[in-house]
């Protein structure tokens, strides 16, 4: 901003209606600055839906081949308990014994000695089925697990069926339980001490008779916006949760994430939206999500929501669940708001400087003229 010289006197009432009109808008923008929402988080109970039977899901963990050759199969095997699984699910009370087995066949042309055990599974924070490795000891349907024989020593292309039960504890809690069933190859690497586990398993999931209470649960939401060099363009915002399954079912979930203005009002059109299914969560497990919403218009403020739907799976189904909760964070228009201080600085000092040099054009004006007429007067009076 350039420097001028200051000059006494009360401004020109032109500039100041402009001045006025160029504070009032900047202030206008910056009252939206100190709009802050505090976040709000409800939860929904659960509602009867039609029964779902879950999809077939495959086998879990590392796939047992390698560059070696040295791989191998498990598939359910053929029984009273069904044909043509791809896993297992039962439907059980406590108390419960049920009987089943699993076929390993040795794929590779060299013979092979697995271990074979029952452990836990769950959602890692990104979303993905697992199980627990040997080292950590399974607390739930893992324990429930056992295997009539805990090693297999298996011929190149020979097939082996090992027979298990499941024993559902008399106190069970009802709803879903979930683990696996896990073939494994460790090999030591060259010389070393240093050891590899290969997995194969079958995913195991029990529903124990009951009530049932599915349940979701959102934390710890936060939103951050990109910066553009458009003063009149859109960004990316992009929102951070965590989402828990708190109940006692298996879930499937569906999430609507939308970013709008201060107090959620979309100023210039519809708030932007994001959304999607997620991939199934087990009771008791978190997911971190980050989800990207572009389409913004940086008012300030903005103002995330959050909704997730949750639909039960597994044997019977059982009905559906939702949460919701919201967050706020800036999202300053820093190319509009420097738009604003160009037109504030037009506007006050262009009408400044006109008038300063139309004011100096007069009296230099006036100088001029007085000049001649005091050299005349003096030559006449010589004369």
């Amino acid at each position: 901003m350039p420097v001028l010289p200051h000059r006494a006197g009360p401004l020109p009432r032109r500039v100041l209606g402009r001045a006025a009109a160029a504070v009032a808008l900047l202030g206008a923008l910056s009252f939206g600055a100190l709009i802050v929402s505090a976040p709000v988080a409800t939860a929904a109970g659960a509602v009867p839906a039609a029964p779902v039977l879950a999809p077939p899901v495959p086998a879990v963990p590392v796939p047992a081949a390698a560059d070696d050759g040295i791989s191998w199969s498990v598939t359910p095997a053929d029984n009273r308990q069904g044909k043509g699984r791809a896993n297992y699910g039962y439907a059980v009370e406590p108390g419960d014994r049920v009987s089943d087995a699993l076929v390993v066949t040795n794929r590779s042309a060299a013979p092979l000695q697995l271990s074979v055990y029952g452990t836990d599974a769950f959602t890692t924070p990104s979303g993905h089925i697992d199980l627990l490795t040997a080292d950590d000891p399974a607390t739930g349907l893992g324990t429930w697990l056992t295997f009539r024989r805990g090693t297999l020593d298996l011929e190149p292309g020979e097939s082996a069926e090992v027979p298990f039960t499941l024993r559902v504890p008399d106190d069970a809690a009802p709803g879903d339980h979930s683990g696996g069933v896990v073939t494994a190859l460790t090999q030591r690497v060259g010389d070393s001490a240093l050891t590899v586990d290969r997995r194969l398993a079958l995913r195991v999931h029990a529903r124990v008779a009951g009530d049932l209470a599915p349940g979701l649960g959102i934390s710890d939401v936060s939103v951050t916006t990109d910066l553009s060099a458009n003063p009149f363009g859109t960004v990316t915002s992009t929102v951070r949760y965590s989402l828990t399954n708190s109940g006692t079912a298996r879930l499937v979930p569906t999430e609507t994430v939308a970013v709008a203005g201060p107090g959620g009002t979309a100023w210039l059109g519809d708030p932007a939206t994001a959304s999607g299914e997620l991939p199934e969560i087990l009771p008791g497990s978190t997911v971190e999500r980050v989800v990207t919403v572009s389409g913004v218009r940086p008012l300030v403020r903005a103002e995330a929501t959050v909704r997730v739907d949750g639909l039960v799976i597994g044997i019977g189904g059982g009905g559906v669940t939702s949460a919701n909760d919201a967050a706020s964070g800036w999202a300053v228009p820093w190319a509009l708001l420097g738009l604003v201080v160009l037109a504030v600085t037009a506007a006050v000092v262009v009408p400044l400087v006109r008038a300063r040099r139309s004011a100096g054009s007069r009296g230099a004006g006036g100088s001029a003229g007085a000049t001649p007429r005091e050299v005349k007067a003096t030559v006449t009076q010589e004369a």
